[in-house]
Parts: C-alpha cells; sequence; structure tokens
C-alpha cells in the first residue's frame, strides 16, 4: 500500500517542516492537532527527542501531564509525502479523559477532502486495537464538522459536549469500538 501510518522517519524531515508551515498558515495561532507538539520545534532531531521521552510509560514525570504514547505519519509513498499526523494516547489521564482522548490528528490542508482523515483514523484504531484498548475516546471542537464528520463515519457514538475551561467553544466527545470486526458502523 503507498499510504499508510508510519513513525516519523528523518528522510520525511523537509516534508514535515513544509506540513508545520502550511498548518501554521491554515490556522494562524491554531494548534497543530495530532504533531506531538511539533509546533515547538525547529529540527527533527529535537522533536522526535521529546515524542520518544513518552514512549515509555516508566519514564515519564507524572507531573508532566504526558502519558504514553506514539507519534505517527499517514504518508503517500509514491509521492513521499506527509499527508497526515496522528499522536495516539495508549492510556487516558484525568485531562486526556475530559478533553484529548487517545488519538490527535490532523490532515494537510492542501490533502484535504480526499478521505485520508477517515483513513488515518481507522489506521490508529487499529493500533490501539492491538495494544488492548477496546474503546477509543476521540475529542473534537463542536465548530468542527470534517473532524466529527470523521469521527462518526468511523464509528464514533457521541457521549456528550463539554466546555473546558481556556477552550473557545464545546468540545464533543465520542467513544469507538478499536475492534474492526465489532464495528459495524463504519463507512467506506
Amino acid at each position: 500500500m503507498a499510504i499508510k501510518l508510519i513513525s516519523p522517519q528523518k528522510r520525511y524531515e523537509k516534508d514535515i517542516f513544509a506540513y508545520k508551515r502550511e498548518m501554521l498558515e491554515f490556522e494562524p495561532g491554531g494548534g497543530l492537532h495530532g504533531c506531538g507538539s511539533l509546533e515547538k520545534y525547529e529540527t527533527f532531531e529535537e522533536w522526535r527527542h521529546h515524542h520518544d521521552s513518552y514512549r515509555d510509560r516508566n519514564k515519564i514525570d507524572p507531573k508532566s501531564g504526558y502519558v504514553e504514547g506514539s507519534q505517527w505519519l499517514l504518508v503517500d509513498e509514491t509521492r513521499e509525502r506527509v499527508l497526515g499526523m496522528v499522536n495516539i494516547r495508549h492510556y487516558l489521564n484525568e485531562r486526556l479523559s475530559a478533553d484529548g482522548g487517545h488519538i490527535g490528528y490532523s490532515v494537510r490542508p492542501s490533502e484535504r477532502r480526499r478521505g485520508y482523515g477517515k483513513l488515518q483514523l481507522k489506521l490508529a484504531l487499529g493500533i490501539l486495537y492491538e495494544l488492548g484498548v477496546s474503546q477509543a475516546l476521540v475529542t473534537c471542537d463542536d465548530d468542527n464538522p470534517g473532524s466529527y464528520k470523521t469521527i462518526e463515519a468511523c464509528g464514533g457514538i457521541i457521549e456528550n459536549s463539554i466546555n473546558i475551561p481556556g477552550e473557545s467553544g464545546p468540545i464533543r466527545r465520542y467513544w469507538i469500538n478499536t475492534d474492526p470486526t465489532q464495528n459495524e458502523r463504519i463507512r467506506q
């Protein structure tokens, strides 16, 4: 398959930072969802060191707010292009249980409306299933129809919509069964 999730690799460094620029130009001041704090780093090595620091739960400072997780790139290997980014949290802490959930993701603005968000979310759900997580919490802003339609297309069942102090508006909270054989609601 030419389009797949891979761990960040140095060979994609230029395109990772082109992705960052494109995201920041598209949404000035906005967060780079699912990008493992890429906005804070200027080099691949610094960014890689950051997300490597939370790959092992035994090495994470509990006061940091981080949980064990993994960073992924959705790439088109044929074009050597980063299409999206996914940050998978292997379990939830109190903050992630309210806002953030198990999966944070984004799709490069110039690659949107091509089904990559849905593909990326399905692949991320598969990774969580392999990790033993049966139900994934996925959240999005209430005013982001692209994201909540993607979540619903992947079987997301809304639990509620909540207001979080410091957020600009309500956050939708969805639960998705990660077992692909049990999730009949995933639409093609």
